[in-house]
């Protein structure tokens, strides 16, 4: 961490950047290439992202009230010019420049991207395609949104959580039951979500909005395990889709993305490719997580989406380089999951990161530490990111990197 008098500070353009984890770390860095100072926030003390920050600001990510009074107290002292939603905190970041009068979308355009149930509701009204469901707040109301669903197997969500937190597929009532007091407990307004179920392969999609125009920044391949849960186990980029299938896809996320009222920033979609065609599941007014915008795209295309919105948030205009695809590789994002349990031992990382076209290995756990059952997202310990010519040749090099590292378990309790 650098350090900075306050004539120093009074000489540079500061930004806010709400999440400090591993995944914002390129955000970081590259606002810091931008000449911007970084002031990163975040709970956790030992969070990764602080040692690139010039001032690191211990404050929960969801911490709106916290965040809108430290901006307005030191907006003068750092010279404030943006924010940026480093992670799942589209509303923190709204109630940011909303106080500030800095570049952004109205607070309560950030609260429907932010809510399911919601967007949903908008979405139906305005006939974007999407599952239908309905928000609950008992066990009762949730047996009786079965019927006006079509009945099991249904979708049980949190209404406004990520990471697939409190989601669930659900086959029967006694199922129905768990699955909705595990929803509520994942949902600030202690509701959750019964959704119609529906097949299909997934996508996600990123774009960014400026001056009334869509930019088409990457759609992805979601590869998902652990049923009932959607844990997603990784991803492929960019889509296999043929192209036709893609913009008919880019054509949903556009609409739903009018119909929430998000004209200015990213809008990154969650869809799904149905018998009926592509329907939208969710959407954020951020960039994608899960090391899609912030390494992926970048690598399997050279565009640079994060330093697009970078600009946007800072009042400059969208620069076209970093919306435009200039090579065609693969790159590949996936998870490996070893048996649950107390890790015991860990090995092969330095060996895996030296196999060609291995870019990134993010460990997350260390010897001594439990692993869960798998449940979501969260859950996920270790994630490798390939890239290669061609589909198969980035997936081969996931797998050999997978194969080199051990991460051996055992039972608790043993």
């Amino acid at each position: 961490m650098e350090d900075f008098c306050l004539g120093e500070f009074d000489k540079m353009r500061s930004i806010i950047i709400v999440g400090a984890g591993i995944m914002q770390i390129p955000a970081i860095k590259t606002a810091k290439e931008m000449g911007l100072n970084v002031i990163a926030t975040d709970r956790n003390p030992s969070a990764e992202g602080f040692k690139y920050a010039d001032v690191p600001v211990i404050m929960d990510t969801k911490d709106v009230k916290g965040h809108v009074k430290f901006a307005i107290e030191n907006k003068e002292k750092y010279n404030i010019v943006g924010a940026f939603a480093g992670a799942d905190v589209a509303v923190t970041v709204a109630g940011i420049t909303n106080a500030l009068n800095l570049p952004g979308i109205p607070m309560d355009i950030a609260i429907r991207s932010n809510n399911k149930s919601l967007m949903k509701k908008k979405w139906l009204e305005d006939g974007v395609p999407t599952p239908r469901s309905k928000e609950v707040n008992s066990i009762e109301e949730a047996i009786q949104a079965v019927d006006e669903l079509n009945g099991f197997p249904l979708m049980v969500k949190a209404v406004d959580s990520a990471a697939s937190r409190g989601s669930r597929k659900v086959e029967n009532v006694k199922e129905l039951n768990d699955a909705i007091s595990a929803a509520k407990k994942f949902s600030s307004t202690k509701t959750a979500i019964v959704e119609e179920f529906v097949k299909g392969e997934e996508q996600s999609v990123e774009t960014i909005i400026y001056n009334g125009i869509h930019y088409h920044c990457g759609m992805v391949d979601r590869h998902f395990g652990f049923d009932p849960y959607p844990i997603e186990i990784g991803h492929t980029n960019p889509s296999r889709l043929p192209s036709y299938v893609q913009e008919e896809i880019y054509d949903v996320v556009d609409k739903a993305a009018n119909s929430l009222g998000i004209n200015f920033g990213p809008a990154k979609a969650d869809t799904i490719l149905t018998n009926e065609g592509p329907k939208i599941l969710e959407m954020a007014a951020r960039l994608s997580g899960g090391f899609h915008s912030q390494y992926t795209t970048p690598l399997a295309t050279g565009m640079n989406p994060i330093r697009a919105v970078l600009n946007l948030a800072i009042g400059n205009p969208i620069p076209i380089e970093d919306v435009t695809q200039k090579w065609n590789k693969v790159s590949v994002c996936k998870a490996i999951f070893p048996k649950p349990g107390q890790i015991v031992h860990i090995n092969g990382i330095e060996k895996a990161k030296q196999i060609k076209g291995i870019e990134q290995i993010f460990l997350l756990v260390k010897e001594g530490d439990i692993i869960p059952e798998y449940k979501n997202c969260t859950h996920r310990i270790c994630y490798i990111i390939s890239v290669g010519d061609t589909y198969e040749e980035a997936d081969k090099r996931f797998e050999d990197a997978s194969k080199t590292i051990l991460i051996e378990t055992k039972d608790i309790g043993e």
